[in-house]
């Protein structure tokens, strides 16, 4: 009787330390004022490629890309709360900071909350409102959309929700998407401090 001896096939996969993997290549690069922007070429995990541009300051790299707009502009969020707008072509920086206006419940005469899948509106009660402006004025930075105003949450639907508060005479329209909330200054905030998808779906009355 013929004895069987069993075998192990071991695969050995390249490391980058083997040099058989591609490393990010530079294939061009921008410099406004202290600022060095990089293209770089990247394989994937099949060895396809994609795009990114990384920001350097004074020689130091930040781990955030930065975005390309066109042929000109890169807009880059160097931290939560500063977000800068490089021009290339005319060799400037612009830097935006958040400006939140806060919501007075006292002040506000009623708030509209319209859902985009059911092409429904709301008003929301007094209750609602109270909470809603204590989230708001509490509520932390989550960073500043380039996108246009109602399309900002770009990986997603446009938006969830459309919020109107009518105050005095005025209206200062919102969009939200789960626990963020983005107003007309494009900078988005976070409502809920646990990160609660459902934060804006509990609004609405079913």
């Amino acid at each position: 009787m013929r004895q069987i001896i069993p075998y192990i096939i071991i695969a050995v996969l390249p490391s980058c330390s083997d040099g058989l993997l591609e490393e990010c290549k530079v294939i061009e690069e921008w410099r406004v004022q202290n600022y060095k922007i990089e293209k770089k070429q990247c394989p994937d995990l099949v060895l396809a490629h994609y795009s990114r541009y990384d920001v350097s300051i004074d020689g130091k790299t930040n781990g955030i890309s930065a975005s390309r707009i066109d042929s000109c502009i890169f807009t880059w969020e160097a931290e939560s709360e500063n977000f800068l707008i490089i021009n290339v072509c005319e060799n400037t920086i612009k830097e935006l900071k958040p400006h939140k206006i806060p919501l007075y419940p006292k002040l506000i005469d009623s708030v509209t909350l319209f859902s985009r899948e059911l092409n429904q509106t709301q008003i929301l009660k007094r209750k609602q409102i109270e909470k809603l402006a204590g989230d708001w004025n509490n509520s932390k930075t989550r960073g500043y959309s380039d996108e246009p105003f109602d399309s900002a949450f770009s990986v997603f639907p446009a938006y969830q929700y459309r919020l109107v508060v009518f105050s005095k005479g005025t209206k200062r329209p919102f969009y939200a998407y789960n626990f963020l909330i983005l107003d007309s200054s494009n900078w988005k905030y976070e409502m809920s401090k646990t990160g609660e998808l459902e934060y804006f779906h509990s609004y609405w009355k079913k």
